[in-house]
């Protein structure tokens, strides 16, 4: 009941403040203007992800219950990189500058008592203890997701749907998992994503912006130590690992292109996923729809095997994601080697 009355909030705060912060971005000239990598051919205004930010932390204050949960580090720590993020895409900063700024809002996140201080043997049950790596581990572990969702932000409500689906999983694997105090936050996060989405699906009236981007990461990485990886479900963590299993590969494979390309792995290209699909000839909308599509089934597939015995789930998403690389190797859409598009297809996350 309270995760449906936190989602409820947060879409209706997010689908109210969108327009309102859309006006404000069009007033104050914080748009983002077309380019030579563009798809959008007029300004499109920035800092939606100010409205998912406020949607999102009024609904988890709104239904917050006990005291082990996510609120504080996603409130301050995504403060944190919500700032940076629009300093970023205001001004835009160098690379290094950015991570700085990353890695500043994981502090904060630690020093809010948010660690991952230990991880559970899956086949023994025996907890085991992280030790003097637990400090670099948990700041690796956010800044990592702060990357993920803010790459895939390539195509007109990407990262939004992704982010609202993996945040689904997250309140259903929360609960399972005995977290009930993180899994309202969950289900803030999801309402304020897909009270955004209207507006930012093709065509996209706002952008979130790397500053909605990298605070969505921030909040997921933070939900996912809070609720899954200190469970006593050992495997429960594999429900949003596996939901946001095509922007990993997408990413990984994106640093390993670049890296065998000589290209620092920060450098923009349009070699992505999506790009790759854009050039199959699927319109942008049937792109974001497809990979909306599998990223649901791998979703639901993270809930089931993350809830069954190891014998049983651990086979099962190795082979489901086995089954994705080969299907997409076959499509063309691994591939290592950079190619010329047809035409613009993208701005780059």
């Amino acid at each position: 009941m309270k995760s449906a009355l936190a989602f409820g909030l947060a879409f209706a705060l997010s689908f109210g403040l969108t327009p309102l912060v859309r006006l404000i971005a069009k007033k104050t000239g914080a748009m983002c203007y077309p380019n030579s990598r563009s798809i959008h051919r007029s300004p499109v205004p920035y800092l939606g992800g100010i409205a998912i930010y406020l949607a999102s932390v009024i609904a988890m204050l709104a239904t917050r219950t006990g005291e082990n949960t996510a609120f504080p580090a996603v409130a301050i720590g995504g403060l944190v990189i919500l700032i940076v993020g629009v300093i970023d895409d205001l001004w835009p900063l160098k690379p290094w500058q950015k991570f700085i700024g990353q890695v500043v809002s994981a502090g904060v996140v630690v020093s809010l008592g948010v660690s991952i201080s230990f991880i559970k043997n899956p086949f023994s049950g025996e907890i085991v203890l992280i030790g003097v790596i637990a400090l670099p581990l948990t700041i690796l572990w956010i800044v990592s997701f702060e990357n993920l969702i803010n790459w895939s932000d390539g195509l007109d409500g990407l990262a939004a749907g992704i982010v609202g689906i993996t945040s689904a999983a997250m309140v259903r694997a929360i609960s399972k998992a005995g977290a009930i105090a993180v899994a309202p936050e969950a289900a803030a996060l999801a309402g304020a994503v897909f009270g955004f989405l209207p507006f930012n699906f093709h065509p996209a009236s706002i952008f979130m912006g790397d500053a909605g981007a990298m605070y969505l990461g921030l909040a997921l990485s933070v939900l996912a130590v809070q609720g899954l990886v200190k469970s006593a479900v050992a495997m429960s963590i594999l429900a949003p690992i596996l939901t946001l299993m095509v922007p990993i590969s997408d990413m990984a494979f994106s640093i390993l292109r670049r890296k065998i390309s000589g290209r620092p792995a920060s450098q923009a290209d349009r070699d992505h996923l999506h790009h790759r699909l854009l050039e199959l000839g699927m319109s942008q909308r049937q792109a974001v729809l497809s990979i909306y599509v599998v990223s649901l089934c791998f979703g639901i597939l993270g809930l089931v095997s993350g809830f069954v015995p190891l014998k049983t789930g651990a086979p099962l998403a190795g082979l489901a994601v086995l089954g994705m690389f080969v299907v997409a190797h076959r499509a063309g859409l691994l591939s290592l080697g950079t190619k010329k598009t047809r035409r613009d297809q993208g701005r780059e996350g």
